[in-house]
């Protein structure tokens, strides 16, 4: 093989060994029995494993393949890992819940391993085409998860308008991109960036087709005023799959959109910040402002995603080492703090029935199930940002990135919305530990969700107390 073919292969030997697993995967599905189909979730996070022992790059080696369309580095692995301890954490908390209703079924496992291969797809594209293709990838997989429960009136309805608003949005994304290519000549981030640099391009069309892939991107991140899809998407799919939804695709997007910025758009780097600044604002603000008025703690998490999403474009508009590295912290410690917490959310039962999301079913939850009250209540605390837990140390560094970019007013309005968030996730903590229950609830912890549960605790705990070793960890990896 060719010096070249060789490098062509690096480029790509993860998503290759991904998409190799995912195939066995199938066949594991088909050979297992029914009532244990959830082996298939439990391959599924051994070959992830598998993958991520394989696929570890030496730091700061890059391998750019494709006539420079993909590039596999420690960036692209940093969000593997993302996308691995989602995967891992919504298998294992799945279980029950799939069983309970009824819709324990192996492709739940292989639609969501086939997902993070276009996940890694977009964060390693160095090439439009090549995004886009990822991108569709992940995306047709989330809206077969969001209705995934098909006895489900709620989910087959999340289903039907994610694909719906899903569709519009990427079309919204491809008219863009033709504009881009006709004023740039080109798809490849390398090339469209020295298009901008030597005045090739352009710029009134340009700019034009940029407004529209931006609006496209906002749309995978549920930013505002592109967010309208998200609460009730998050609300109707099945609960695991929301978890996962609100972590793993938020995080792929951000990733392959930080790239995009850093590398094709670098030059005209002043056009994207203040479009990203107030994008940021009006996301934070009007996910906090609605999810204070919730009710149901499902659609509450659902708003408060949009929030935290609005907090890591924060990072993004930086445009330093410091605030990339700061999302993809933040993405690590909101996959391992929100999983937990819908983990937790989808035990909650009334009379037998499962998804009871009312804030009233968590009255007294202290006195019943101490270690679940106990569980939920490190999650809602690291949402907030209280400290020393993690989330308090992912908001931190994402304010510090801010700051040393001199965005004053944006670290300003950031800790302000990070305050205004402690009210609605207080309300869940109230309510277990001071309201009397109303009517009998139940939130039984099975084996599987306490393990998801435990793990996502413990790592909570784990970089809140011990923040140097795990910053220095991903700014290692990050160079």
């Amino acid at each position: 093989m060719s010096p070249q073919g060789i490098l062509n292969l690096l480029s790509i030997y993860p998503e290759v060994i991904m998409t190799v697993f995912g195939l066995v995967l199938v066949v594991l599905d088909v050979m297992t029995k029914d009532e244990k189909k959830s082996m298939v979730g439990y391959f599924g996070i051994a070959f992830i494993i598998i993958t991520v022992l394989i696929s570890w790059p030496p730091v700061g080696k890059k391998f750019l393949g494709f006539g420079n369309m993909v590039m596999w580095d420690s960036y692209s692995f940093v969000f593997f890992l993302i996308f691995g301890i989602a995967y891992t954490l919504t298998a294992l908390g799945s279980v029950s819940y799939l069983k309970e209703n009824g819709i324990l079924k192996g492709e739940f496992y292989s639609i969501l391993f086939f997902s993070i291969i276009g996940m890694m797809f977009m964060v390693s594209a160095f090439d439009l085409t090549v995004f886009y293709a990822g991108m569709e990838t992940m995306a047709i997989s989330m809206y077969i998860m969001a209705g995934f429960n098909k006895k489900c009136v709620r989910s087959t309805e999340a289903g039907i308008k994610y694909f719906i608003i899903g569709a519009f949005s990427s079309g919204i994304f491809l008219y863009g991109l033709t504009f881009v290519y006709g004023s740039t000549g080109s798809m490849n981030y390398l090339e469209i960036a020295a298009a901008l640099k030597g005045g090739a391009a352009d710029l009134t069309t340009f700019k034009f087709g940029l407004v529209l892939m931006l609006a496209g991107f906002a749309f995978k991140i549920s930013a505002v005023p592109f967010h309208m899809w998200a609460p009730d998407v998050y609300q109707g799919a099945p609960t695991p799959a929301s978890g996962f939804m609100t972590v793993a695709p938020k995080a792929a997007a951000m990733g392959a959109l930080i790239r995009f910025c850093w590398i094709a758009l670098e030059p005209v780097s002043g056009m994207w910040g203040m479009f990203f600044s107030i994008l940021a604002v009006l996301t934070m603000t009007y996910g906090n402002l609605v999810a204070l008025a919730q009710n149901n703690v499902k659609r509450m998490l659902g708003y408060s995603a949009i929030a935290h999403a609005g907090f890591m474009l924060i990072g993004l508009v930086s445009m330093n080492p410091e605030g990339y590295q700061s999302v993809a912290l933040y993405a690590i410690i909101y996959a391992f703090m929100n999983i937990g917490a819908f983990t937790l959310l989808g035990l909650v039962k009334n009379k037998g029935m499962i998804d009871d999301e009312r804030i009233e079913s968590f009255a007294g939850l202290s006195k019943k199930n101490p270690m679940y009250a106990l569980g939920m209540l490190i999650f809602m605390f690291s949402l907030a940002g209280i400290p020393p837990l993690a989330g308090f140390i992912g908001k931190f560094q994402i304010l510090m990135a801010a700051m040393k970019a001199e965005l004053y007013w944006l670290a300003i309005i950031g800790g302000l919305n990070s305050a205004l968030a402690c009210y609605y996730y207080m309300r869940v903590t109230i309510y277990m530990y001071f309201k009397e229950p109303e009517y009998e609830v139940d939130a039984t912890v099975s084996r599987s969700a306490f393990i998801t549960s435990f793990i996502g605790a413990v790592m909570v705990l784990a970089i809140g107390f011990f923040p140097s070793f795990f910053v220095n960890l991903v700014k290692t990896l990050l160079v």
